[in-house]
């Protein structure tokens, strides 16, 4: 399938929800998340749009009928901090539709009390973060900002156009304007995952682990700087 014309990047709205929602789903498995079904991940998808780190954007071109959905990006300009965001606005909601989407799936919720049951209590229970230099001593305080890509997803008929490749340039660049220095992101190793894109792309595998899962997944990094290139940015108007 030859990619439509005029591809653009926009920020995800609402009514963008079901779609992704259901591609994580379909084409995204890793992980808890998208196990417990598009209903909850729409829950999911829906915190990044209101939070003040989150990033949700949508690739997207002109086909024959109207504009068309060619992938998705969800992830945060400051990890740390976003989740502290999301779990002080969201974390009820959340913890209702996760528990709903586990009661309907016995076999996933015996596997969830296994394997994440206690570490997932004590992060709903706890008070959310509050970074913050304190009073005294009156020394700085070094909190890592690591911009962070969570969910990067193109459909598989859009795939090899550069579509995935737009998404993360994009997500750079934004994260880069918001004072992060680095960027991160896990992917399953091997055939299964996206290390073979993303090295491509110049990101360096900096460790590999064991998810909960028992898979072996690895993390990836990349270092930003001021002004990362934007196709997607419209360029700055000087003012007279």
């Amino acid at each position: 399938m030859p990619l439509p014309a005029g591809v653009t990047i926009r920020r995800a709205s609402s009514s963008d929800l079901s779609l992704t929602g259901h591609w994580q789903c379909r084409y995204l498995r890793d992980g808890l998340f998208p196990r417990l079904g598009p209903r909850f991940v729409r829950h999911w998808h829906a915190t990044f749009l209101d939070a003040p780190r989150g990033f949700a954007f949508i690739a997207e071109a002109q086909g024959p009928d109207g504009r068309v959905t060619l992938g998705f990006l969800f992830g945060s300009s400051d990890q740390l901090r976003h989740v502290d965001d999301v779990l002080r606005v969201h974390r009820t909601r959340l913890a209702v539709q996760g528990g709903l989407a586990l009661v309907i799936r016995p076999k996933l919720f015996l596997g969830f009390l296994r394997t994440r049951g206690r570490s997932y209590l004590r992060r709903l229970l706890k008070r959310p973060v509050t970074v913050v230099a304190p009073a005294a001593p009156r020394v700085p305080v070094s909190v890592p900002r690591v911009a962070v890509i969570t969910a990067l997803v193109v459909h598989p008929e859009s795939r090899g156009h550069g579509v995935g490749e737009r998404l993360v340039k994009h997500f750079l660049s934004q994260a880069s304007d918001a004072g992060a220095p680095l960027a991160e992101l896990v992917t399953k190793a091997g055939p299964g995952g996206a290390g073979r894109f993303y090295e491509r792309l110049g990101w360096a595998p900096v460790h590999a682990h064991t998810t909960k899962d028992g898979e072996t997944a690895k993390t990836y990094r990349v270092h930003l700087s001021p002004g990362t290139p934007d196709r997607d940015r419209p360029p700055r108007q000087e003012r007279s």
